[in-house]
């Protein structure tokens, strides 16, 4: 096409400047597309210019026309993610007007929608079609658009359920090639290195814009709420931290032992991480497998010549990792919310059922139906200007927020909802719903929140270690202060080339700082502390989340690295979708011009 007729095309779909929809920023707030800063040596943008195509045909039109113009162009969607993920120096494609359902096929068990659908408008339609469908797992959140939740690998829980990008059949592609932009379809058999490096592409692969998932027959879940002290799931504190005083042993001496003397007491870390001590260079772990096939996403095979399993740090935490096995592997779908400020870990655990839905309750002190929310923001407000204050906001959130023990003990022989309770005297709730309103949770405001994934056998020594650090963080009184529970998680390996679970069993281990208002809180410290945890215990971040991972140490834990970034060359000879933040922690651009981190806080 001519460069008038691709014009006509775009035009009318172009935003004016003066629009409020040309002006993005990310659900959080953290992020604005028209802030670029400039303390890193970026540069301030290119061209910017902001879309909101409504058919496929437009999608193809402008991303030929930026091909002409050899102009960074870039999808986005809900811009849920708390990083600078979504956004671009140059051309920007909006995906809101790109939504709907193509068809759903009962017979076949898959449903297709266009990229900008909302999973949880994709949910309602499922639910509502004859016979009612379902995804297999959602996450916590639904507002994310059915494109950008695939290309982060975004997960649910279940240690037998994979990322939710295991469940796609087939993609549509709107890339940008040396002969012209086209739409190609992908699947597991046609062009399998586009539909893997796709499944999560961060948005370097191509502008996806239509998805074909697996989808299941609608189900209902019956989710046992269980609230127990730390000590129930994680053991005596005092006997986990168990070594030399600190009144005798300099903390800064902790870091001459041995590592050998850390994997017999992962508290240890946690004690020298909360006195800023340095942590020792992390074990030397082995590389994943590499996979059979591009083809193999789900159940993840390795090729013939790697080894069934890469052998793993004997961290010495036996009993805490049997008691966590026993929990994941006890329900179909499990999950731990642990609040350190009030030494409480609330554990969910749901299995499909067909026992009908519970009526709707109108309690105000359930945080899963109508939470106190206006309190608690003002809480978190006020616990920005004093440092003792976060603790005593997290722990009435928490009494606001759930359930108090019995009076009595129950019968040891009791199994409410079908399931054993870890404790005889613990507070348990028994609900069941739809399957999106269990998986779903209220994120309640604005934040900042890291996300890492670590082999799953590690789950017992990283909470442990977790657990020392905090407690001893929550001890000083200029300690950091976490806002919400920490969020544990647990998926399946995969075979997705550039998935956090790319050929593990995986924990996410999550943390989250409120921005109440939209104020900015302290957090780098806190994040940066929690990270070098994470090395520890070969931790891998959430794409779409804040971390500091960049090639260098990507190499040691993505075996495929080099055949995603083939792939987008491939597909992307220009490198036309490559933004700041893939140009940082992928490419490695460090002080190249598009490096550029589009930051409104800096706390």
């Amino acid at each position: 096409m001519s460069l008038s007729a691709l014009d006509a095309l775009i035009d009318p779909v172009t935003l004016s400047p003066r629009s409020s929809s040309a002006h993005m920023q990310n659900w959080a707030g953290v992020y604005a597309s028209d802030k670029a800063s400039t303390h890193d040596g970026a540069f301030s943008h290119i061209e910017r210019r902001v879309f909101s195509p409504n058919t496929i045909e437009q999608v193809v039109a402008i991303v030929e026309r930026a091909r002409r113009a050899s102009m960074p162009v870039r999808a986005v969607g809900r811009r849920h993610s708390p990083s600078d993920l979504p956004f671009s120096l140059g051309w920007t494609i909006r995906t809101d007007e790109l939504y709907g359902i193509v068809h759903i096929d009962k017979e076949a068990g898959e449903a297709c929608a266009l990229g900008g659908t909302y999973i949880k408008t994709l949910s309602a339609a499922l639910a509502s079609h004859d016979p009612p469908m379902c995804l297999p797992n959602l996450g916590s959140i639904s507002e994310q658009t059915i494109a950008g939740l695939i290309s982060t690998a975004s997960h649910g829980s279940g240690i037998h359920f994979p990322v939710l990008s295991a469940h796609v059949v087939a993609l549509d592609v709107v890339c940008p090639l040396s002969s012209g932009t086209e739409v190609l379809r992908c699947s597991r058999t046609e062009r399998p290195d586009l539909f893997n490096a796709s499944l999560c592409g961060l948005g370097a692969t191509g502008v996806i814009v239509s998805v074909t998932l697996n989808v299941v027959p609608a189900f209902r879940l019956l989710q046992v709420t269980e609230e127990v002290p730390t000590e129930a799931l994680l053991g005596d504190a005092v006997a986990a931290n168990s070594m030399p005083s600190l009144s005798t042993l300099p903390p800064d001496m902790l870091s001459m032992q041995s590592y050998d003397s850390f994997i017999e007491h992962p508290a240890w870390l946690g004690i020298m991480l909360a006195h800023g001590v340095p942590l020792p260079p992390p074990r030397a772990h082995d590389l994943a497998p590499a996979s059979r096939s591009p083809e193999c996403v789900h159940p993840f095979e390795p090729s013939a010549s790697a080894p069934s399993s890469p052998s793993l740090v004997p961290w010495n935490v036996a009993t805490v990792q049997a008691h966590i096995d026993q929990l994941v592997e006890s329900a179909q779908h499990v999950r731990f919310l642990w609040s350190p400020h009030a030494n409480m870990i609330t554990i969910d655990r749901a299995n499909r059922t067909d026992a009908p839905a519970d009526e709707p309750t109108s309690s105000i002190f359930s945080l899963r139906h109508v939470s106190p929310a206006p309190l608690i923001k003002a809480m978190l407000f006020a616990s920005r200007f004093h440092k003792s204050l976060p603790s005593l906001a997290a722990r009435m959130t928490h009494y606001l927020t759930h359930p108090s023990p019995p009076t009595h003990a129950r019968d040891p022989a009791a199994t409410p909802g079908g399931l054993h309770p870890v404790r005889t005297d613990t507070a348990i709730s028994v609900r069941v719903d739809d399957a999106p309103r269990i998986f779903n949770f209220d994120c309640l405001c604005e934040q900042y929140t890291t996300e890492y994934a670590i082999p799953y056998e590690y789950t017992g020594a990283a909470l442990v270690a977790l657990r020392a650090w905090l407690n001893l963080e929550h001890a000083q009184a200029n300690g950091e202060r976490l806002h919400f529970p920490v969020e544990v998680r647990f998926v399946d390996a995969d075979g997705i080339w550039m998935s956090p679970c790319y050929g593990r069993r995986s924990c996410y281990i999550g943390i989250v700082q409120y921005r109440p208002y939209g104020w900015p809180v302290r957090y780098r410290r806190l994040f940066r502390r929690f990270e070098s945890l994470m090395r520890q215990f070969n931790g891998r971040p959430h794409w779409a989340k804040t971390h500091t991972l960049y090639r260098h140490e990507l190499l040691l834990h993505y075996p495929h690295l080099s055949d995603w970034l083939a792939t987008t060359a491939k597909f992307d000879p220009q490198h036309l979708l490559v933004n700041p933040y893939v140009a940082r922690h992928i490419f490695d651009e460090h002080a190249a011009g598009r490096q550029g981190v589009f930051r409104k806080s800096k706390m």
